[in-house]
Order: C-alpha cells, then structure tokens, then sequence
C-alpha cells in the first residue's frame, strides 16, 4: 500500500502504465479507508475501499467492501478483480515502489533513521517530508533517509 499519497499524484504515477495496473493508497478523505487507483483506457479511476470490523462474531475481523461487494481480506478482493471487471479492465500488475540507490554512505543521527551504504538499494515507503523519506532495506528495516542522498533506478 502507497501511504501519504494523494489522488493526483496517484494519476501521475499511473497515467503512462499499460490498463490494468494498479495500486492501493490511503484515502485523504475517510480515515481508515483505501482507495484501488486503476490505470482504465485513457483515465486512472479511483474506487474507495471501505474497511470495517466485522462485530457480528467473536473474531472481530476487519472486511473490505468495494461497491456491494465484501471481502475478509485485501488479498481476496484484489484477487476477485483479476477476474473480473471494474469498469473497463480487470487488474493486471500492481505498480512497483519506487527504488532508490544511495550515492553516499549515511550513518543516521536519530534512533527513526535507516543507516545505509555507499551502492545500497532501498524502496521508498513514503515521501514523508520534501527532504526526508521513509524506505526499507533488503532486511525489512525501515526508517528515515535523506531524500538528497539517493537516487531513483528503474526496474
């Protein structure tokens, strides 16, 4: 899931991908809720995911309700409209965070820091800030980097 991402930059991003790719953000209106961005035709739609606990049995399982349609999990849902149709294309391929490689070595100052070398590759979680984000390295830590001290790779 893409965090801290607004609608429009949710279009840009997926705007030139082939129909069909996709990728859940935050939905900047509705706390909790999800929004499934989908590149369609000409256009990139935008269909809110709304998540709710299920109260009616001991569980307490959290649902995921896309038009009529409910599901137990996120992974159900998206796995449905592989199948099928949401307006005009079905789910293709999800689109890839980003990946950065860093230009110089960073030792972090802050304990919400990610300490990162020379060469290493990270994934952007989020541009938490214009010139700090949040990425993960290949053991799954995550924290702080400064945005100036990575560059974007493709692939």
């Amino acid at each position: 899931m893409f965090e801290n991402i607004s609608r429009e930059e949710a279009v840009s991003m997926l705007l030139d991908q082939t129909d069909g790719t996709f990728l859940v953000r935050q939905s900047g209106t509705i706390k909790g809720d999800l929004v499934l961005c989908v590149k369609e035709g000409s256009k990139v739609s935008h269909y809110i995911i709304n998540r709710r606990n299920n109260h009616d049995d001991l569980k307490n399982q959290l649902t995921y309700k896309i038009g009529d349609k409910i599901f137990s999990s996120m992974s159900e849902l998206l796995s449905f409209y592989k199948q099928r149709l949401l307006d005009t294309s079905t789910l293709i391929r999800i689109y890839p965070k980003p990946r950065v490689r860093c230009k110089f070595n960073f030792m972090g100052k802050d304990e919400e820091d990610l300490p990162f070398k020379k060469g290493e590759i990270l994934m952007i979680v989020r541009k938490d800030e214009e010139f700090w984000w949040t990425a993960k390295n290949v053991h799954n830590e995550k924290g702080l980097i400064p945005a100036n001290y990575v560059e974007f790779i493709c692939g």
